[in-house]
């Protein structure tokens, strides 16, 4: 049996606002305040999206808007016994905070101890979406209730804010069901072979899902597939891939019907991502969550509460990959987050214990040759998220995979790699990778790999822009994907594993010895990191920044030039790979951007071999340019 529901606020009710800019301390959340100046109207409330009802204001200025606007609504319950918990659903774009009788009772995008001029996370379903949280049934008294709800802008030149609310009450338990550990997983991307598993007994035989995007199920009830769990005498999995491309920022409920007890669970709910040709949004990065089972309880709730649109996972979930007891207890204490999320995992060593464990419990691509779910790509908006196997590293057909992948999303505007084992870390796993410099490392630079996430080591490590091509041993300026600009890696391995300390390097940026979780949020021309400590203390910030990219600007596929010997010496040869025939102009310009040679050359056919005697080029770094028409690439070369 379902919950029986009693709607006590409509959405769209009316509520009293104070949308002046000023500082209400904390004052205004309490049951009694003199609301003269509120004003009151309609939800939903707020401004920059032309669906409200009520229109707010930001202030005189549209570039420095109020951070706060207040809300405010009082209402009756006749009998607050009959209550078991209720429902609250909001709108929030961005942050919001909830109190009712002047208690907090939620919280989103916002950090703990906001002042009125806090600003808030970007909301990745632009507000579009309710997030839903149930509330224990103590929250309300037999009477009046006063909800009061502050949201917060994330920018002073921010678009838009939304706010709706709706509260229900639920006056009966529950069914009860056997099923637990409900996961994410994807066979494509976020919107398109999304699949969700969970785990039931082994006397489990046909279990169900209903969903939709309403409360009523419209699309219907389907059978799903089930597996062994983790044992066929232990447990069963079962899983089932959403149709089609689903709507984009939009709620999916659903429920399971549990073939061992013959009932349906209590509706649940999923917030669908961003669309897929979105150039905004938000993700998240943890990853070593291993033996502290409350620490991961907290990191993985904290991330939850950020609202990212997924995350991805840097390996080491458990500290025994065999160990189905581990594995239940990682699913009961990041449930929070991992029912809620889709989760993009890479398997760390830790998990390699048995691998078939890892690659059956999760749905993941298995988009390469070898059809394995240990290393697969997810193309998302603007950017590429590319997965691989550090267990494996010299495994040449996922390095031939890594190159091919990364070079049919060279156009791509972020390219992203997350894996376990990191390069140039400090800490006690240093020099693993080493081996490796000339193979992935050497693909990260050719093809300007943005952003590198790992784990393995336990803390927060982020190191200065690296790119071998142009030095071994010294950061180069910024990061970026220009021929000149570096990879950024973060080492985040801090979601429950013992801490470890760091050692010195030259090229490390920052270290935290601490739990930590890290958000990051992507826009048209940026890729910004937020690191929080598990007290939700910023740690660490840092962004990639592309001003000279414009989305009104045409794609640029990027080819890769190899230069051999590269220091060149005397002579050097040039091997390039394009579509693109005619007159090549080759240049080479100075680390200061001074044009040093021009020449010219004939290119009849796909691949191009250039040479050229070097003797005329002083010793330092260049770049070698080729432009054929509008298509125009570069390397770095460094003459000795």
């Amino acid at each position: 049996m379902l919950f029986a529901q009693t709607t006590l606020i409509n959405a769209g009710s009316s509520w009293k606002y104070l949308d002046n800019g000023s500082n209400q301390g904390t004052t205004w959340k309490s049951t009694t305040i003199n609301e003269t100046g509120w004003l009151q109207g309609n939800a939903q409330l707020g401004y920059g999206d032309g669906d409200e009802t009520t229109v707010v204001s930001y202030g005189s200025s549209s570039s420095n808007k109020y951070v706060t606007t207040y809300f405010r609504k009082t209402f009756s319950i006749t009998n607050a016994s009959q209550y078991l918990n209720y429902t609250l659903k909001v709108k929030r774009d961005d942050g919001v905070a909830v109190y009712v009788n002047g208690n907090e009772v939620y919280r989103n995008n916002l950090a703990a101890n906001a002042t009125y001029t806090t600003l808030a996370s970007l909301a990745s379903d632009d507000g579009s979406t309710f997030q839903t949280t149930t509330l224990p049934a103590n929250t309300f008294v037999t009477g009046n209730n006063t909800i009061a709800v502050e949201i917060h802008q994330n920018a002073g030149n921010s678009s838009d804010i939304s706010f709706d609310l709706e509260l229900i009450g639920n006056t009966s338990a529950p069914a009860s069901t056997t099923q637990k550990h409900i996961r994410w997983g994807t066979t494509k991307n976020p919107l398109e072979g999304l699949t969700i598993s969970w785990t039931n007994s082994t006397s489990a035989t046909t279990d169900q899902i209903k969903w939709g995007y309403t409360t009523s199920y419209e699309k219907g009830t389907s059978n799903v597939s089930s597996r062994a769990g983790y044992s066929s005498s232990t447990n069963k999995f079962f899983s089932f891939t959403f149709p089609g491309v689903l709507n984009a920022n939009s709620t999916i409920y659903y429920s399971l019907y549990d073939s061992v007890s013959g009932v349906w669970s209590a509706q649940k709910t999923y917030t669908t991502t961003p669309a897929l040709n979105t150039n905004t949004f938000t993700f998240a990065a943890i990853g070593d969550s291993r033996t502290n089972v409350n620490v991961w309880n907290n990191i993985s709730t904290l991330t939850n509460n950020r609202n990212p649109a997924f995350v991805v996972f840097n390996g080491d979930i458990v500290d025994t990959g065999s160990s189905a007891s581990q594995w239940n207890s990682w699913f009961d204490n990041g449930t929070n987050l991992v029912s809620n999320k889709l989760i993009l995992h890479a398997q760390g060593n830790h998990d390699v214990a048995s691998a078939s464990y890892y690659q059956n419990i999760f749905d993941l691509p298995k988009n390469n040759t070898a059809q394995t779910e240990l290393y697969y790509s997810v193309e998302y908006g603007e950017a590429v998220f590319i997965c691989l196997n550090s267990e494996t590293p010299g495994d040449v057909n996922q390095y031939n995979w890594l190159k091919s992948t990364l070079a049919a999303n060279s156009n791509k505007k972020w390219k992203i790699i997350s894996f376990h084992k990191p390069f140039y870390t400090v800490g006690p796993h240093a020099g693993e990778m080493n081996s490796y410099w000339n193979t992935w490392f050497k693909a990260f630079d050719d093809y300007g790999v943005d952003l590198i996430l790992t784990g393995h080591d336990h803390m927060y490590e982020r190191f200065k822009p690296i790119n071998r091509n142009v030095s071994t041993t010294n950061s180069v300026a910024n990061y970026g994907s220009l021929p000149t600009e570096g990879r950024c890696q973060v080492v985040c391995g801090g979601a429950g594993a013992p801490l470890y300390t760091a050692g010195s390097s030259s090229l490390l940026q920052t270290f935290k010895s601490d739990y930590h979780y890290v958000i990051f949020d992507v826009t048209a021309t940026s890729l910004c990191g937020k690191v929080y400590d598990d007290t939700n203390v910023m740690i660490d910030n840092f962004c990639i920044d592309k001003p000279y990219l414009n989305t009104k600007q045409q794609k640029q596929i990027f080819y890769p030039i190899k230069v051999y010997p590269n220091p060149i010496k005397e002579t050097f040869k040039v091997e390039y790979s394009s579509p693109n025939t005619g007159n090549a102009i080759i240049k080479i310009y100075d680390i200061k951007g001074n044009l040093v040679l021009t020449d010219k050359a004939e290119k009849t056919k796909t691949d191009f071999t250039y040479q050229y005697t070097g003797s005329a080029l002083q010793k330092g770094i260049y770049v070698f340019e080729i432009q054929i028409d509008n298509q125009k690439d570069s390397s770095i070369i460094v003459r000795e």
